[in-house]
């Protein structure tokens, strides 16, 4: 388990098959194994191999926690429904299970969960960690009943007892760093392969980038890769490269045209495998991982033909949103809301930036406009891909996909209007995050 948690899957796998062989119906190890296919995004294999360790050992309440979310990922919502309250009901301070589960249930069903949860945190043994899942989990249920005061008390309280720290200065001086190094003087040319395979959907989180994914993952010449750790790999690897172990954008000062060519080619091999074997094979393939705006100059360097479609959503629902989820990780700006504005306004900056420096390799896309205008804005989407329209673009929640962001539920269902303005229903509680953002605003 040790190494499982350090991210040595190839080490803790060979354990676990070691384990198996002497004992296969050890189901500790089949649990464990799953995690790891889930991990490596061989889904069906993970569900198969929880099922097994669950059927050995029905009273475990984190088997069922865990295979609800493969199930979750796969659009199997009832079947993540009852997952996660079998886990809450063999224990019921089993928070992520709480936390789970009212992000699925609509109507009276998410409204039964209010009591349970409200004697949960007041519970003086439960750690505060374990309490900041019931706190979003109430969150979104006063949310729902339309009690905003007391959603945004539990917001609070949820991202106050999260524990998460974000070192702004450090965030800050690297975005100074990157503006430096991918100034004008730099040559955009590109050194690595000219392929038109990658297209990166980038923005905030919560600005609309999974439902962009979504949609052009319904045409039959586009594959949805989701977020990839990919680029932040390549530079983490490009920094261990750097005889003083620079930080990214630093790192890549010794980088010549070879170093771009290798990467690069890596890179669309890694697209390649993960498209599989498709009938007709993809000539799109999507990267969506948000942050990836941090890297545009790099991007460009290492994958000149790769095309870029930037999502912007009103900055105030944007960071409420991002406030409001319990991110697993990856995000730890969005537990504080002076952070989560900082960390906007930088942004902002970096995409003026690019902007500037590349006005016709980024495509801006509205999330209000597409939502309004879908059909509209679908074909602009297409057409810059360099593709032939297809209808089934405008039915986007039929496509059948593992979607595993806080998404999973919005991009399922046909286009709303719910989510626009919603800062507005929260207007009395975020007035220090309305000034700093009101520049930023359009």
């Amino acid at each position: 388990m040790d190494l499982q948690l350090k991210g040595q899957l190839g080490q803790a796998e060979a354990i676990y098959q070691e384990l198996l062989a002497a004992d296969p119906d050890q189901h500790d190890a089949l649990h464990l194994l799953g995690l790891i296919r889930m991990e490596q995004d061989r889904t069906t294999i993970a569900i198969e191999l929880i099922n097994r360790a669950i059927a050995l050992r029905p009273q475990m309440p984190a088997f069922h926690h865990n295979i609800a979310g493969l199930y979750r990922r796969c659009g199997r919502l009832e079947e993540a429904r009852h997952a996660y309250a079998e886990a809450l009901r063999l224990k019921p301070d089993y928070g992520e299970a709480c936390q789970g589960l009212a992000e699925i249930l609509t109507g009276e069903a998410l409204a039964s969960l209010q009591e349970p949860a409200l004697e949960q945190i007041s519970s003086p043994a439960l750690e505060d960690r374990v309490k900041s899942y019931f706190h979003f989990a109430l969150g979104r249920i006063f949310d729902v009943r339309g009690d905003y005061t007391r959603a945004f008390q539990h917001y609070r309280m949820g991202n106050k007892l999260a524990g998460r720290h974000f070192d702004a200065q450090a965030q800050r001086e690297m975005i100074k760093d990157i503006l430096y190094d991918y100034g004008p003087q730099r040559s955009s040319a590109g050194l690595g392969p000219d392929s038109a395979l990658p297209v990166f959907i980038i923005g905030m989180p919560r600005s609309g980038t999974s439902l962009v994914e979504q949609i052009l993952s319904s045409h039959s010449r586009v594959f949805g890769a989701g977020e990839l750790g990919d680029i932040s790999g390549i530079l983490t690897h490009c920094q261990k490269l750097d005889p003083g172990h620079r930080a990214y954008p630093g790192c890549l000062a010794g980088l010549d045209a070879a170093h771009y060519q290798g990467l690069g080619e890596r890179y669309l091999q890694r697209l390649t495998q993960l498209a599989g074997d498709r009938d007709p094979m993809p000539l799109r393939i999507i990267d969506k991982h948000p942050l990836n705006f941090q890297h545009l100059g790099f991007i460009f360097d290492l994958l000149p033909g790769a095309r870029v479609i930037h999502v912007r959503r009103d900055p105030l629902d944007t960071c409420l949103s991002c406030y409001f989820q319990n991110f697993s990780s990856g995000q730890d700006y969005s537990f504080d809301l002076r952070n989560l504005a900082d960390f906007y306004q930088d942004y902002r900056r970096l995409m003026l930036h690019w902007q500037q420096l590349h006005p016709d390799r980024i495509l801006h896309l509205d999330y209000e406009r597409l939502v309004l205008d879908q059909e509209a804005l679908s074909r602009v989407m297409i057409e810059f891909l360099g593709l032939d329209w297809e209808p089934a673009v405008l039915e986007f929640y039929r496509t059948q996909r593992e979607v595993k962001t806080a998404s999973f539920l919005q991009v399922r269902q046909p286009l709303y209007k719910d989510s626009i303005a919603r800062w507005r229903r929260y207007q009395f509680h975020i007035t220090e995050l309305m000034q700093k953002l009101d520049s930023t605003r359009n």
